[in-house]
């Protein structure tokens, strides 16, 4: 992905906001404006990924024992109910690793990019009700500007991480 041209614009901010109060469902209405581009889709990904981050981070950094880390896994597993199938306890305990940078799984973790967005989703969303947002305006507002802060850093790095890599 060139994210050179990706940016998070006001759009993909409010598309944040709808999917962290309503859900999955708030998507599908803003569906067609977020895949207009390759970049305005990857600036709500982008968004959607770092939002995941914050929330895991908040969570459990600084400190956190590898234990909490899969436990807290199984619990969004039980939450989900019936969804539980969909969600990979592999995919899912790596990410939340990989979130607060803690040592690799042992185990080979599938490559699966739909099982990893929905790990994503049903995290982000069991996270933000745990945090209230929902009930407080101001928690949501400063977690959305945490969120957009922190994805300006990471569309950044990769801007970095492209421009050292590309040929001279």
């Amino acid at each position: 992905m060139d994210y050179s041209a990706v940016r998070v614009g006001e759009e993909n901010i409010l598309a944040l906001r709808s999917f962290l109060l309503e859900g999955p469902e708030a998507w599908v209405p803003l569906q067609d404006e977020m895949q207009v581009s390759d970049e305005t889709a990857a600036g709500y990904m982008s968004l959607l990924f770092c939002a995941f981050e914050v929330a895991v981070r908040r969570k459990f950094a600084p400190t956190y024992i590898v234990g909490q880390l899969v436990r807290f896994v199984a619990d969004v597993r039980i939450a989900a109910g019936e969804d539980a199938s969909v969600i990979n306890p592999l995919i899912a305990e790596d990410m939340v690793r990989r979130a607060v940078d803690a040592p690799p799984m042992k185990e080979d973790v599938p490559v699966d990019v739909s099982a990893t967005l929905h790990a994503q989703v049903f995290i982000l969303l069991y996270l933000v009700a745990e945090m209230n947002l929902d009930r407080d305006r101001a928690k949501l507002e400063q977690f959305i500007e945490e969120v957009t802060d922190y994805t300006d850093q990471w569309l950044a790095a990769r801007r970095d991480e492209a421009s050292t890599s590309a040929p001279s």
